[in-house]
């Protein structure tokens, strides 16, 4: 498993510090792991509450 995914599991990293660990490691992850990780974040930011005014993250956003 990766540091990021070890770290946002065992509560070390907030969502949005994960989110920003995410972007910046995105180019070096395989993309089917790139795809896991977004996944569980994203499923991971609905139980924190975003309002629907906030735009959900897409790897679109974050690929830049």
């Amino acid at each position: 498993m990766c540091i990021l995914c070890n770290s946002f599991k065992n509560n070390e990293l907030t969502i949005m510090e994960a989110w920003g660990n995410y972007a910046e490691m995105l180019e070096t992850m395989e993309p089917k792991h790139a795809d896991e990780v977004f996944l569980m974040l994203l499923s991971a930011n609905e139980g924190v509450g975003f309002n629907n005014k906030m735009p959900k993250p897409t790897l679109e956003k974050i690929k830049g």
